[in-house]
């Protein structure tokens, strides 16, 4: 199975970032990283756009729960998720993620409503 990328891009001074591939321990973990490094760089704000990753396993749900906790209740941040199919919005809302994280219907409105 091919490597998960993330890329990541600042718009207005949110931090985007956009997984691709599968989603599983290591993905996550490139995930995590990419944000880390964000954090890093001084970014509060994150979109986290799963368009290119339509299969998240529960280690991948572990690494991102994980990631939503530093993000949100470590460094105070702001958070917004798109691109979810609707198998893995419901589980992102049964595991709490929609508690520290807001879903979008798009990555653009997920930047306007993150943005000052």
């Amino acid at each position: 199975m091919a490597k998960t990328t993330v890329q990541s891009e600042v718009i207005n001074g949110i931090c985007v970032l956009r997984p691709n591939g599968y989603v599983d321990e290591k993905g996550g973990t490139v995930l995590v990283e990419a944000a880390q490094q964000a954090l890093n760089d001084g970014s509060q704000k994150f979109v986290i756009n799963f368009s290119g990753s339509p299969v998240i396993n529960s280690q991948g749900i572990a690494q991102i729960i994980e990631l939503a906790e530093i993000i949100v209740d470590e460094k105070g941040g702001d958070l917004g998720f798109c691109g979810l199919s609707e198998l893995s919005a419901g589980v992102f809302k049964m595991v709490g993620l929609l508690q520290m994280g807001d879903k979008y219907d798009s990555e653009n409105e997920a930047l306007e409503n993150l943005s000052d």
